[in-house]
């Protein structure tokens, strides 16, 4: 035993010997970058790596996407477009909805860009995909133009649809979400004959994709929530079926409170935050504006009532006055207005009728109409709207109408057809902006030039 100590003493001395034992190894570590930083590199580090420790690659690395992919590398003047509409179509909503710590937190830390699409095997283009909640890779940058909606749209929906999966993985999804739908997913998602898109539709699918399975569904469902937006997304419920639609509010709302409940997320700012970037970022005018959804795409019911309606003091007293006069037109039975209903109907995108119809009563008599004809026309250029007074029908309608026609061509019509209108969300409220929550609560039309002459109606969204 003594022996055996002596030698292991020995054996250790050996060993820390040789530890201490120093060699000069013949590598130095390069510190320096293989490329000169560029103005985009620039721009990059102050806007995603310094605030979010947020890497971009976008020099080509064949190693960071599908090595059994054809890519190619994103043109340098690209970049700062597609990283632009990651800025704020992504990241500053999400930092102004959820707070800076929830973005530095779960945001990806890894956005790798490819200037070609990636096409999978069945023939689809790809936009993107994330890895593990901490990658995600961008394809077709070569493509991105911010300055169409069009193109920034879609792109920034599979962001937000990628982004989705990343939270999903972090807190599993609400049971409320998994059970609408579990029945009618499919691996056959892309068969058109099979699963037509009118099956798609009645089953509260908000796209094909979303019928794959519940985790795409879920992510298209947000996906489409806060890209389109919710005025989008109540148009496309209020065109399907009954029993369509209630799954896609039922699928929204499971949404809204996942987001709400599991990462303290308001999703409804959220989504105003993307809609406003969208409209002030990337240009998206158009199908932001009141006349797209009210006039082209019948997303409101068009029976606006001016009892409901905020006005302007001269559109008031000229209203006054009509009334005074149908209640003075009879000394037997004085007629009281009930309300005046402004009736639009579109012919096509730029012009249609309005019928004014002015329900009045005696006592305890029912009620009867009056209605009077009007056209319209909006200039396509200058989004100008003009009524002119049209030809009235026949019927009883029209003959109650005659009773009164000259105090309500005096009063009415003469503030309608004596200037040019323009059409917006909340006139009366010029205070409001798009990011406040009651904006596209309610709509009308001011006299072009003077937005203190107005008629600001409240909407109501057709429902199933």
């Amino acid at each position: 035993m003594k022996i055996f100590c002596i030698t292991l003493s020995i054996l250790l001395m050996l060993v820390v010997t040789g530890c201490r034992k120093e060699e000069k190894v013949d590598f130095e570590f390069n510190k320096e970058l293989d490329y000169t930083p560029t103005e985009l590199d620039k721009w990059l580090t102050t806007n995603f790596t310094d605030p979010y420790n947020i890497e971009v690659v976008y020099r080509f690395d064949r190693y960071k996407g599908d090595i059994d992919k054809n890519l190619v590398p994103a043109q340098e003047g690209k970049i700062k477009e597609q990283m632009e509409m990651v800025l704020n179509g992504y990241l500053m909503p999400y930092q102004i909805a959820g707070g800076k710590t929830f973005v530095k937190k779960y945001a990806p830390k890894e956005w790798v860009l490819f200037g070609s699409y990636s096409i999978e095997s069945d023939g689809s283009r790809v936009l993107a995909t994330s890895g593990g909640g901490r990658n995600v890779t961008l394809y077709e940058v070569n493509a991105v133009n911010i300055a169409d909606p069009e193109v920034v749209r879609p792109r920034l929906k599979t962001i937000h649809h990628e982004f989705t999966h990343t939270l999903s993985q972090i807190q599993r999804l609400p049971l409320e979400f998994e059970n609408i739908s579990r029945a009618d997913y499919t691996e056959s998602w892309r068969n058109a004959t099979l699963y037509p898109d009118k099956d798609n539709d009645s089953l509260g699918f908000v796209s094909r994709y979303a019928r794959a399975n519940v985790m795409e569904d879920f992510a298209e469902t947000a996906g489409f929530l806060l890209a389109f937006g919710q005025l989008w997304f109540d148009n496309k419920a209020g065109k399907v079926p009954k029993s369509g639609y209630d799954i896609l509010k039922k699928k929204e709302t499971a949404v809204v409170n996942y987001f709400r409940d599991q990462f303290g997320v308001d999703f409804r700012k959220l989504q105003r935050e993307v809609a406003f970037a969208m409209y002030n970022n990337f240009s998206d005018k158009s199908s932001q504006s009141f006349e797209y959804w009210f006039f082209n795409q019948g997303l409101f019911d068009r029976n606006l009532s001016y009892n409901t309606a905020t006005v302007s003091a001269d559109v008031k007293t000229a209203v006054d006055n009509f009334k005074a006069a149908v209640y003075a037109y009879s000394a037997s039975g004085k007629y009281v207005v009930q309300d005046l209903t402004y009736i639009f109907t579109p012919s096509n995108a730029n012009s249609g009728t309005l019928v004014i119809s002015v329900p009045f009563k005696s006592g305890t008599n029912p009620i009867i109409y009056a209605d009077f004809n009007f056209t319209y026309t909006q200039d396509p250029v200058t989004h100008s709207i003009s009524f002119a007074k049209a030809a009235q029908g026949t019927g009883p309608n029209y003959t109650n109408a005659s009773y009164f026609m000259a105090s309500f061509m005096t009063n009415i019509s003469s503030y309608l057809t004596g200037s040019t209108f323009k059409v917006d969300w909340s006139v009366n409220k010029p205070g409001l902006s798009r990011v406040d929550e009651a904006f596209f609560n309610s709509g009308g039309f001011y006299k072009a030039g003077d937005r203190t002459s107005y008629l600001n109606f409240q909407l109501l969204k057709v429902r199933k």
